[in-house]
């Protein structure tokens, strides 16, 4: 409130904002800084490094407020203006728009919903039958399994046999390094790695299980080279399943390293996890649910979602249980 006198401006050698600076040209956008998920989660850990508490509870504030944005106008709107008179939401299910070849739903954003302790969308999803149930089968590890699978590391291949539990393993390698967390909160962190995430920008701690992982696992380290020498002769990669990525621009950097690193680690693991494995599995199921009232209803990444009868649960999870045991 000026009272109608106007403010007078004066220069400062303040620097306005928090005080960052982008760390390369792919931060930079038309309003100032890339406020992703991921960019935001760097940032908040610089400042936590760096003391900056001000800057830790403003960043950490602006990833709730863009998580609350997507969900209203992903979730909220998005059911609401596609669900059709019949009372069914009908969504767009398409594999020919995601890099990798996995399935992507729109129409709306039925892929990535919030984990159902963050936010209670799911509640609006009921079965098509009184007492009946909405069950999500989900492939335990698939992408880890995946990457020892096409690596070779006999360590994985070891862990996934014994039935080790690494998300423990991996909250006890960032707990004794002087970040205490808890298993839950390890697992965005265990399989980072597999898909071109570093230390970089994260705090000590995590830093260290970053470097950890390809120390424990250097099959599959040694395998990440093998795909940058493959996309480096070839400009391409060739996953086992005969799936094709192209990678025309890619060069070897001075210290060795290649460019799009990340994505030539990412895409031959995710791709023949969730856009080879996960496709067959899904019609081997509706083949068995075929002569069942219950029904395959969406894929969300590495799980099937079925409507269940509810006089069919139990045949439902033995078809389950025959899947993944190969019968």
């Amino acid at each position: 409130d000026c009272d109608a006198r106007g403010y007078q401006l004066k220069k400062s050698k303040e620097l306005a904002g928090l005080g960052f600076f982008p760390p390369s040209k792919a931060w930079v956008s038309a309003n100032g800084f890339s406020t992703s998920k991921d960019n935001l989660d760097v940032l908040i850990a610089t400042a936590h490094n760096n003391n900056m508490e001000s800057a830790v509870s403003f960043l950490t504030d602006l990833k709730r407020l863009s998580a609350v944005s997507s969900y209203l106008s992903s979730f909220v709107e998005g059911i609401d203006v596609y669900t059709k008179p019949d009372n069914f939401l009908h969504v767009s299910l398409t594999q020919h728009i995601t890099a990798t070849g996995r399935f992507s739903g729109r129409n709306p954003n039925m892929q990535n919903m919030p984990r159902g302790g963050t936010f209670p969308v799911k509640k609006v999803f009921v079965s098509r039958w009184e007492n009946g149930y909405i069950m999500e089968a989900d492939f335990a590890q698939l992408e880890f399994r995946v990457a020892a699978f096409l690596s070779g590391d006999e360590v994985a291949k070891a862990e996934i046999a014994t039935g080790f539990d690494v998300h423990s393993y991996t909250a006890k390698v960032i707990t004794d390094a002087g970040q205490p967390t808890s298993r839950q909160a390890a697992k965005e962190h265990t399989f980072a790695p597999l898909f071109g995430a570093t230390g970089y920008g994260r705090s000590k701690a995590e830093e260290a299980y970053y470097i950890h992982f390809m120390e424990k696992y250097v099959g599959v380290a040694e395998w990440h080279k093998r795909l940058a020498d493959e996309a480096i002769r070839f400009q391409k990669i060739t996953n086992v399943s005969g799936r094709q990525y192209a990678f025309p621009d890619v060069e070897r950097r001075m210290n060795g390293g290649v460019t799009h690193f990340t994505m030539i680690k990412n895409y031959p693991v995710q791709g023949f996890a969730t856009g080879d494995v996960v496709p067959v599995v899904l019609i081997k199921l509706e083949e068995r649910l075929s002569h069942l009232n219950s029904c395959l209803v969406n894929t969300v990444h590495d799980s099937a979602v079925i409507d269940i009868h509810p006089d069919e649960k139990d045949e439902v999870i033995r078809i389950i249980n025959d899947l993944n045991s190969g019968l």
